[in-house]
């Protein structure tokens, strides 16, 4: 079994074991803190490079450290430094994704340990998986607290315009000429004359009374659109620009009730999202955390112990 001497009555004296699980336990706390800093100053390339590591210490920390209260106290301290930087947000909100932080993740290193404990060979990928199912839900839940406390319920025009942007592939199928730096007013006007196009009475018309009954019909078009939205869209504007009006005032008029519920729902389809790709995160963590181990192990920080162990087995006399 792979270890730092740590057993259940706590660190071994004199063994160089508690430098080892403080060196350990620091190494995870800082670049937990660090992740969380970077992310907090809007370093967010950085911030997901130290993410990384920062998972791949920790899921080395759940399986090196035997004893359960050290684990328990390792992973607060790592829960605590990774929430520091966006202190400034607390609140009743941020408490609760703090105490899922704090809880999954110690789930998952609880989880993780005890796996390992009933293997014979140690299998890094189950391992991970193991850990990361907690570990990632942990992680995506609170950076989803933060990131809707930090934006108090409003969304910036660079947000606004990746999402009409990422959507314009889809709209365009059915609304041709739709792209988020199309005029509107033009845009309504394309979409009333390609609805016309088949109407004889339309098409009989003169080219200025075809032009006339377009733009009223854009007009109808628009006001039924501002009726259902409520809101009032700009006809000179361009989609993007629309779109981030018609959503920030829409975010700014939910009630408190309201803010929850689609936080809720927000943080379930982020969640949702990032369990879908799951595999693509634990295989290349698993094999981060095998070079870790692999490193430690060349470094003379862990050894590798063999344990007989007995086992009960149920059969027919």
């Amino acid at each position: 079994m792979v270890s730092v001497e740590v057993n259940k009555g706590g660190v071994k004296q004199g063994s160089g074991s508690p430098l080892k699980f403080y060196i350990l336990v620091a190494l995870a706390t800082l670049t937990g803190l660090g992740a969380s800093y970077l992310f907090s100053t809007g370093s967010f390339l950085y911030g997901t490079v130290l993410l990384v590591l920062f998972l791949t210490l920790f899921v080395t920390e759940s399986l090196l450290i035997s004893s359960r209260f050290h684990l328990i106290a390792a992973v607060v301290l790592n829960s605590v430094a990774f929430a520091i930087p966006f202190a400034k947000l607390f609140s009743l909100f941020f408490l609760g994704g703090f105490i899922i932080l704090v809880l999954f993740l110690i789930n998952g290193a609880y989880s993780g340990r005890r796996e390992m404990d009933n293997m014979v060979k140690i299998h890094f990928t189950r391992l991970v998986r193991v850990i990361s199912r907690s570990m990632i839900t942990a992680v995506v839940v609170f950076l989803s607290v933060v990131i809707i406390l930090n934006n108090n319920f409003s969304a910036s025009r660079a947000s606004i315009n990746r999402l009409v942007d990422i959507t314009t592939p889809i709209i365009s199928r059915f609304v041709n000429g739709f792209s988020g730096g199309a005029n509107t007013g033009e845009l309504l006007k394309s979409i009333t004359e390609k609805e016309l196009s088949g109407d004889k009475n339309f098409i009989a018309l003169s080219v200025r009374d075809r032009r006339t009954v377009v733009e009223n019909q854009a007009n109808e078009l628009k006001l039924k659109i501002e009726e259902l939205t409520g809101i009032t869209i700009d006809s000179g504007a361009s989609i993007r620009e629309n779109a981030y009006e018609m959503i920030n005032t829409k975010l700014s008029s939910l009630t408190p009730k309201a803010q929850i519920y689609w936080s809720m729902v927000l943080i379930a389809v982020l969640w949702l999202s990032i369990q879908s790709v799951e595999f693509l995160i634990y295989l290349p963590l698993a094999v981060l955390v095998f070079l870790v181990y692999e490193l430690l192990f060349a470094m003379k920080f862990i050894t590798m112990q063999m344990e007989m162990r007995s086992k009960e087995v149920i059969s027919l006399r």
